[in-house]
């Protein structure tokens, strides 16, 4: 099976990063948010990110989640309007150059085709039904220094156990735990809309 990184889309530099609009508050605190028809409740310490366009019949990204600022050319903080997508109708292949120690990078996709759901990996719950949470260490999203790469596909209500929205968590450690039992949270809180 092709890593679900690898359907991300290319065209980022390694730009200067932009800090989110606010600080963060203690990582405690839990926010309820929601982009692009996706709901979800997330820590407060992470912030949620617009991605860069990208044509509709291709894959890409459709919410950014992290601890980190990512790069001005790849997304904007909301309200602010995604940039455009690149020439060839693609946005950012990774969205920042490197994750800061426990730090996390979360990213909700289409695939755009509809893909078979894993039958393994862990089982996790996500919009009401059960998903497969696949864990490489540290899998495609050593690129930007991450220790742990999770993957899960999204179900969304199919009569075959078939999605096109997955989700993408980069984690650096040292507390690779906390971190993992937060995107694991998050994805319990998450329902997609149709």
């Amino acid at each position: 099976m092709l890593s679900l990184v690898a359907m991300l889309a290319v065209a980022c530099s390694a730009a200067s990063t932009v800090p989110p609009s606010a600080a963060s508050p203690s990582a405690a605190a839990v926010i309820t948010d929601a982009a692009n028809g996706i709901s979800f409740a997330r820590p407060a310490s992470w912030t949620r990110w617009v991605p860069n366009a990208h044509d509709p019949l291709l894959d890409g990204p459709l919410v950014y989640l992290s601890t980190d600022p990512l790069l001005p050319t790849c997304a904007t903080t909301p309200p602010a309007s995604p940039n455009p997508a690149d020439a060839h109708g693609l946005a950012c292949e990774w969205p920042l150059a490197e994750l800061a120690p426990n730090g996390v990078l979360v990213i909700w996709l289409t695939t755009r085709i509809l893909a078979p759901l894993p039958s393994a990996g862990d089982r996790v719950e996500v919009n009401g039904a059960t998903g497969r949470l696949q864990t490489r260490k540290p899998g495609s999203c050593s690129v930007v220094g991450a220790n742990e790469t999770l993957e899960v596909f999204v179900p969304i209500g199919l009569r075959e156990p078939r999605s096109n929205i997955a989700v993408v968590a980069c984690l650096r450690g040292p507390d690779l735990t906390t971190s993992e039992a937060q995107v694991r949270a998050m994805l319990a809180s998450a329902t997609v809309s149709p």
